[in-house]
C-alpha cells in the first residue's frame, strides 16, 4: 500500500523534532564504520582538526549499517559545491515502499551538536542515491564547520538511522 506525501512529510516532520530533541532514532550498528582520523586532515584557521574528534554529545558515533555503501570512502566527507557521495543500501526492498532522506548537525566550538537541517533523498532508485554539495550550516556565519550527516530510511512510520559519516560544511552555498 503506497503512503500519501502527507504521511512521508509527517515522518519527516517527526524525525526533525526528535533530531532537535537530541533523540538518536536508531542505535548504531555494530561496530563503528573508520572515520574521524586526524592523519593528514584538514584544519581550521586555529589548527583543530576538521574532523568529528571535537564532538562531546554522547550518541554521535560513525557507522554505517552493513547494507550501507558509500562512495568515495573517506574519513570526512566534504560538501563544497561539485562534491558528490553516493549510497547504495543493499536491504533496498520496493514492496516495503522506503523512503530516504539526510539529516544534518554541526559541531559547535563547545563540542555540542547541534542540528542543522535535513531532506529528502529525491533522486533514489533501487536503494542507490546520492547528496550533492555545497552544503553550509543552516543560520550559521564563519566556519568552516565539521559535523555529521546521518543517513534515514523510513518505511511506514518508523526511520531508522543507516548511517552516520562525518562531513566538512562548504563555508558558503
Amino acid at each position: 500500500m503506497a503512503r500519501s506525501p502527507l504521511t512521508v512529510l509527517c515522518s519527516f516532520a517527526l524525525l526533525g523534532t526528535l533530531a532537535l530533541a537530541g533523540c538518536s532514532t536508531a542505535a548504531p550498528a555494530e561496530g563503528p564504520a573508520d572515520g574521524g582520523s586526524t592523519d593528514g586532515a584538514a584544519t581550521d584557521g586555529g589548527g583543530a582538526a576538521l574532523d568529528c574528534s571535537a564532538a562531546t554529545t554522547e550518541g554521535y558515533d560513525l557507522f554505517l549499517d552493513p547494507a550501507l555503501t558509500v562512495e568515495p570512502v573517506l574519513d570526512v566527507y566534504p560538501l563544497e559545491a561539485g562534491d558528490t557521495i553516493s549510497f547504495t543500501y543493499a536491504a533496498h526492498d520496493d514492496a516495503a515502499f522506503p523512503t530516504y532522506g539526510w539529516l544534518s548537525t554541526y559541531i559547535t566550538s563547545e563540542g555540542d551538536v547541534a542540528p542543522s537541517r535535513g531532506s529528502f533523498f529525491f533522486d533514489e532508485e533501487g536503494g542507490v542515491f546520492t547528496f550533492v554539495g555545497p552544503e553550509a550550516v543552516a543560520g550559521i556565519d564563519g566556519g568552516p564547520y565539521t559535523g555529521f550527516l546521518d543517513i534515514e530510511v523510513t518505511v511506514d512510520t518508523t526511520t531508522t538511522v543507516i548511517g552516520r559519516i562525518c562531513v566538512q560544511y562548504a563555508l558558503t552555498e
